[in-house]
């Protein structure tokens, strides 16, 4: 068998526990309308029925698809801190490790995103469906971050630690300086969700006259070890802040088109030299082939022209290659992919009368072409199953 070696794919965004969410959410109410909101409702729902045990086990799930699909890397971003009533645990990390753990068996290497998540809205307390998400002090912060140190250090080849604000609307306006300098100090990598949905950027301009991205560079929270995710709804002036600020964009395609998020600019942020990545989020699609090429489709469809996201000789692959692979290990704080591989099948049909087999993959493949997948040395798929 004759194969095709690639850098590993990093998956920036992950909530590992939606993905048993999948086939659940295809169907709506006829007599009323479906959107990003509606399903959040539905999210709660299911969140607030999972136990440890549960949340295991999705978390393993996701870990062996994604390693199957490609993905090498993952960012856990983690708001499941309480049990289901929302009482602490007795470990009050407890949560974290289950998927530090699930990561560690699987094989895939993980960055874990403790997020901050405080608020129900605006100046709004957080909502019986949010009551397990909820940190209820800056203090509790820096407890959760060395306890999970601790346990990282003795995994540091596998794993990393990172921190998260979930969002502008769901933490304090007061809390967002202090978490970007906690992160900073610590040298941790740092994701937000930002200006994924209209009303989210509607309802920040209300609240403080800033967009989301604004709000967050005004506080100091942007910067090169900064993620933001989705920025679907992104105006000129918040491009060019991150592009000032060298903060990457997490975008994750398959998720914010089972949502009706809306497009993203792809085409402008590549213009101004923002850094992109990719990320699964729900889990609605595993399939990094098809993230990486879906963004470069979002951008012909945009701007109705063909071979958009382009290096300077023209070329779609290596753009594509570098959005899947080193932004993404850059966006969860490895300096680089650490060796980690995939092989394709380049007997795989989709092949056959194909002159240039790394475009071949990344514009038409699919998670059944890989074939092995390797991860800090190790063989953690082949013949492309999992080995267990």
């Amino acid at each position: 068998m004759s194969t095709l070696v690639l850098p590993g794919f990093a998956n920036v965004h992950s909530h590992a526990f939606q993905r048993l969410m999948r086939g659940e959410v295809q169907r709506r109410d006829p007599s009323r309308s479906d959107t990003f909101w509606t399903w959040r409702e539905r999210m709660y729902a299911h969140a607030n029925r999972l136990d440890l045990a549960a949340l295991e086990a999705a978390a393993r799930l996701v870990y062996v698809e994604c390693l199957e699909g490609g993905y090498t890397a993952i960012g856990e971003f983690h708001y499941l801190h309480h049990d289901p009533t929302g009482n602490a645990w007795p470990d009050p990390v407890a949560a974290a490790r289950v998927h530090l753990r699930a990561a560690r068996d699987a094989g895939i290497r993980m960055s874990m995103l403790w997020c901050v998540y405080s608020l129900g809205g605006f100046g709004r307390p957080a909502t019986d469906g949010q009551r397990r998400f909820i940190t209820r002090s800056l203090d509790d912060v820096e407890v959760a971050l060395d306890r999970l140190a601790q346990d990282i250090s003795s995994n540091a080849g596998s794993t990393r630690l990172g921190l998260a604000i979930h969002s502008v609307r769901a933490v304090p306006r007061e809390w967002l300086g202090p978490l970007a300098r906690l992160a900073r100090e610590r040298r941790l990598p740092l994701h937000v969700h930002a200006s994924e949905q209209r009303k989210e950027v509607d309802d920040c301009r209300a609240h403080t006259g800033l967009t989301p991205v604004a709000l967050l560079a005004a506080e100091g929270v942007l910067g090169a070890m900064t993620t933001i995710v989705h920025g679907t709804w992104l105006d000129d002036a918040d491009i060019a802040l991150l592009a000032a600020h060298d903060t990457l964009v997490g975008l994750c395609p398959s998720t914010e088109g089972d949502l009706g998020d809306g497009i993203a600019r792809v085409a402008d942020l590549q213009a101004a030299g923002v850094r992109m990545c990719i990320g699964t989020d729900s889990h609605a699609i595993i399939d990094p082939f098809y993230e990486v090429r879906t963004i470069e489709y979002l951008a012909r469809v945009s701007g109705e022209r063909r071979c958009v996201l382009t290096n300077a000789a023209g070329e779609v692959a290596p753009v594509l290659t570098a959005i899947g692979s080193e932004h993404g290990y850059r966006s969860l704080g490895w300096p680089d992919n650490c060796g980690d591989q995939i092989e394709l099948d380049l007997d795989n049909r989709i092949f056959e009368g194909q002159s240039d087999a790394l475009s071949t993959a990344l514009l038409g493949g699919h998670r059944g072409l890989v074939e092995r997948t390797t991860v800090g040395g190790r063989v953690v798929v082949d013949g492309g199953r999992w080995l267990g």
